[in-house]
């Protein structure tokens, strides 16, 4: 009959096992398994000093064993990465068999609205009274006349003409009359634009204004901030067109001997005049501004005559 012996042998800290096959007999077998199992019980000072040497090996980061315990400095390895206990929690799984707790009729009950497919009173029904959103007044309303233009300061215009690079917002274009095509062209304006754009001073100044002294900003912190929203000097002579514009906008492009034109461009019209290869057959003509707006523009917005032809 062949046994196998297990013979260790510990060579410079390190445990190795080789295999021998004897023939031996059955009752010499027992014996020596049994005598094997009084030298390993015995041998506890042995164990504890592999303990302590896999002890000291993990501490250094160099030997993790799985399920071993992570020192508390931390040692990190790619056999004892795992998720916290408890961070993950599996859904239940529903419908099969009775031995999950949510078989057959996986939770639902047997009869009734909320056992069927789809199943289930509206969001909002409270049982036949009366809900709560009707018990509730009404206030405030959604004004239909309303527009929102897009913002467009001064101060970025001017930086866009400084720009060398910027082709589309030269002087040429310049000296021409400006409109919201030119701003469109010159990426100054969003092609989302639906109802205008509100010129606005912005960082622009004007010389009347005298500059605050710099005494009388003793925290450092309102000096950054002061040096952060510096002034931009407005140069340019402008023409432009746009749907609305400020006082102060308006004042700074007619000192510099330029004018500012408020046109009304109804959806229709702005969208014509900001891309008129949307319409292959011919811009439409020019609405009508409202009499409620009339004071707010000074006239109609026109297309471009060229382009514009009437509908076939």
């Amino acid at each position: 009959m062949r046994r196998m012996c297990l013979a260790t042998s510990e060579i410079e800290g390190a445990t190795t096992t080789s295999t021998s096959y004897h023939r031996i007999v059955p009752s010499a077998a027992r014996c020596l398994s049994g005598g094997f199992k009084n030298s390993f019980s015995s041998s506890s000072i042995e164990k504890e000093q592999q303990q302590q040497r896999k002890t000291k090996l993990s501490e250094r980061g160099i030997v993790v064993e799985p399920g071993s315990s992570i020192a508390a400095e931390g040692v990190l390895g790619l056999n004892n990465l795992r998720d916290v206990p408890g961070s993950r929690k599996y859904q239940k799984r529903k419908g099969r068999g009775i031995g999950s707790g949510k078989g057959k009729t996986a939770g639902r009950g047997h009869n009734g609205q909320k056992s069927r497919s789809g199943g289930g009173p509206r969001l909002g029904f409270e049982g036949g009274q009366t809900p709560l959103r009707l018990t509730l007044p009404k206030r405030g309303f959604t004004n239909k006349n309303q527009m929102r233009f897009n913002v467009l300061n001064l101060s970025e215009i001017q930086r866009t003409f400084e720009n060398e690079k910027n082709v589309a917002f030269s002087s040429e274009t310049i000296g021409n009359v400006v409109t919201m095509k030119h701003l469109l062209a010159a990426g100054l304006l969003d092609r989302r634009t639906r109802f205008g754009v509100k010129l606005l001073a912005g960082n622009c100044k004007m010389d009347d204004i005298e500059d605050v002294e710099e005494d009388e900003f003793d925290d450092e912190e309102e000096d950054n901030e002061r040096m952060k929203k510096k002034n931009v000097p407005f140069t340019l002579k402008l023409d432009i067109e746009v749907s609305r514009c400020s006082e102060t906008a308006k004042a700074l492009i007619e000192k510099n001997g330029g004018r500012v034109t408020k046109v009304h461009y109804n959806r229709l019209g702005l969208r014509a005049l900001l891309k008129p290869h949307k319409f292959p057959r011919g811009l439409p003509k020019p609405a009508r501004t409202p009499p409620r707006l009339l004071k707010h523009v000074d006239r109609e917005g026109t297309l471009d005559l060229e382009e514009r032809k009437a509908f076939v």
